[in-house]
């Protein structure tokens, strides 16, 4: 028989809740560590700067104006 023919939903009903709190209490230093891993990509997001070209504003100015004399 091939997997086609099961539901996809019939795995996720094979999870309970006793399940996930397991989990949540095997690997409580991975949370940390993923939570310190945000805060530095965080960080680092707001050092990047982002500044286009002239003329990619100029397009997106004309595309603006040009939309709005259609929907005028």
């Amino acid at each position: 028989m091939s997997n086609f023919t099961h539901s996809v939903l019939s795995n996720l009903c094979l999870v309970t809740a006793s399940d996930l709190q397991h989990l949540s209490q095997e690997q409580p230093s991975l949370s940390s560590e993923v939570e310190a891993s945000l805060e530095h990509v965080k960080a680092t997001l707001n050092t990047v700067s982002y500044s286009p070209r002239m003329s990619t504003l100029q397009q997106i100015f004309d595309y603006a104006a040009s939309t709005a004399e259609k929907q005028l």
